[in-house]
């Protein structure tokens, strides 16, 4: 199968995986073959944790690529710009579903992906390896032909057809009825209730790290009442308690890397009281962020060592 993809295509995998096997005859593929449409809400969607086993279950009728991107990546940027073209000309036969690598760990893990800028196919519940890198709009055509021949082969023959009646497949988990209260708390401002609703669904499951967090993004928000976080970011704090706000409003406007950063910079000079408050600090940043997010994970090693 090699030899039907271009061997000068940088990162190109053969697609021998998807081969018939040798003991299914034609008649036994053609009866395996559904060439019904198949209703969808669009046909570029994103992929996350929560909706992998509905482009899994969907690739059983139609090709399903997926491009892992990254949106500081300039051959990602521009690879996804061609995938999105080359997909919206291609009457249904394939969808698009794009996975954020800094957004999706797990799916990035899930298909042993080390990179962005990478473009794997979904065909019959199998993930299909295709290529890495920036590349040429033809090429890109030539390899998905190819996939489509062979997916054809393993009964893959349904066409796409955008529903505006199909509600697109959720992207996040759908919380329950305690969660979703406390959520609107927080939402509306309301974040001292919102407090008191996370840490009473905490007290019933401890272990629950939705309320975990929520709990910890409410104090947050409680102490960045009535702060001027302009003011604190264009000001150098001039003692601990305004490195402790300067931090809090790093985190509230997504720089996580930076408020860790403020407070791990300055914990080997701190008293041990100030230490105490940095660590505390510290670990409900890594609540509101996600223990398995890159830079809590490298801000976690770090004060680890610090510590002992």
């Amino acid at each position: 199968m090699a030899d039907q993809l271009n061997a000068n295509l940088r990162g190109a995998y053969d697609l021998s995986s998807l081969r018939q096997q040798p003991n299914a005859s034609p008649s036994d593929a053609a009866i395996a073959q559904d060439s019904s449409p198949v209703a969808v809400a669009s046909l570029i969607s994103v992929m996350t944790e929560v909706n992998l086993r509905h482009f899994l279950e969907l690739s059983s009728k139609v090709v399903v690529l997926v491009d892992f991107f990254s949106t500081g990546v300039e051959e990602s940027v521009s690879l996804s710009a061609k995938l999105e073209a080359i997909v919206a000309n291609m009457d249904g036969k394939v969808l698009l579903s794009r996975v954020d690598v800094n957004e999706q760990p797990r799916v990035v893990e899930a298909f042993a992906v080390t990179q962005p800028a990478t473009l794997l196919a979904m065909v019959a519940g199998q993930p299909v390896p295709l290529f890495v890198g920036d590349v040429e709009h033809d090429k890109i055509e030539e390899i998905i032909s190819k996939l489509l021949v062979i997916a054809a082969k393993n009964g893959v023959t349904s066409v796409a057809v955008v529903d505006p009646n199909i509600e697109p497949a959720p992207t996040t988990a759908q919380l329950p009825p305690k969660h979703k209260a406390a959520v609107e708390l927080l939402n509306s401002g309301a974040y001292a209730d919102a407090k008191a609703a996370y840490q009473q669904i905490l007290n019933e499951t401890p272990s629950d790290p939705i309320a975990a967090a929520g709990v910890a993004q409410s104090e947050l928000l409680l102490r960045l009442e009535g702060v001027d976080v302009d003011h604190v970011l264009n000001n150098p704090p001039q003692n601990f308690e305004e490195l402790l706000v300067a931090a809090d409003a790093l985190l509230a406007i997504g720089d996580y890397a930076d408020a860790f950063e403020a407070l791990l910079v300055n914990f080997a000079a701190a008293s041990q009281e100030d230490k105490n408050a940095m660590r505390e600090r510290l670990l409900q940043y890594f609540e509101i962020v996600g223990k398995s997010t890159a830079e809590v994970i490298a801000a976690r090693n770090r004060l680890t060592s610090m510590l002992f």
